[in-house]
């Protein structure tokens, strides 16, 4: 599916904006998302569905724009997902990646731009954005089919601390953004479920100059066959 003449709309908007070439602390995510290449931060992420607990590593690079491009940075990850990312006025947008098959799938556009961080983020800030459900799955008969439910839900931010702490296998650190998301939506979840309710809710710790050190994210629905799911992501080490 290409992306919709809305969402070519949306991005020419974007980059139609002035575009930050040089942050300061907070400006845009400047210091609390850096994106100069060459760092590199790793995650111990543990992800629950129904069918149990599973531990992971998440690697994530800074790499070098293409020669005239309009992006702000990119991010690499290991499976080979290029991350693209634009400073406007407005904040830090993630631009789709060509790599987003569920939320194509779900209709959430993998060319929508999704706000990160406003800019000069801080406590009492709010913002609205679309995200895609990802921990709801389930193995089950016929022939232990895998099952998950990846559905759009429109989801509101917003800045609850900026001099939070927390630990992480990392360290600890301070004077951290927290933002808290929740959303929720009912859709036909096939598999015979049919309609279900879902919510989720979410928390992210952004340290200054480090960027995302944890993320806790909480999916449930009304469905006893797929009812909740859990993410939880920790810095494990980084580099500049």
């Amino acid at each position: 599916m290409k992306p919709s003449r809305s969402c070519y709309a949306r991005l020419a908007a974007l980059l139609a904006l002035p575009l930050l070439t040089a942050c300061g602390p907070g400006d845009a995510g400047g210091s609390l998302f850096p994106l100069e290449p060459g760092r590199e931060w790793q995650y111990r992420v543990v992800r629950t569905t129904m069918d149990g607990t599973r531990e992971l590593r998440h690697v994530i690079r800074a790499v070098e724009v293409p020669p005239g491009s309009d992006l702000s940075g990119m991010r690499a990850t290991l499976d080979g997902r290029r991350l693209r990312y634009v400073r406007t006025a407005e904040g830090l947008f993630r631009l789709g990646d060509d790599h987003a098959r569920n939320a194509r799938r779900a209709g959430a556009g993998s060319g929508a731009p999704r706000l990160v961080l406003p800019r000069a983020p801080a406590a009492g800030a709010s913002w609205q954005s679309r995200d895609v459900t990802s921990v709801l799955e389930n193995t089950g008969p016929p022939w232990e089919t895998l099952f998950r439910i990846t559905v759009p839900v429109q989801m509101h931010y917003e800045v609850v601390r900026s001099d939070a702490a927390i630990e992480t296998p990392a360290g600890r650190f301070e004077g951290c953004l927290l933002i808290e998301g929740q959303g929720r939506a009912n859709a036909d979840v096939g598999n015979y479920i049919g309609h279900a309710a879902i919510e989720i809710r979410s928390r992210e710790w952004f340290a200054p100059d480090v960027g995302l050190v944890r993320l806790e994210r909480d999916e449930h629905t009304d469905a006893a066959a797929l009812s909740a799911g859990r993410l939880v992501m920790e810095l494990d080490r980084w580099h500049h």
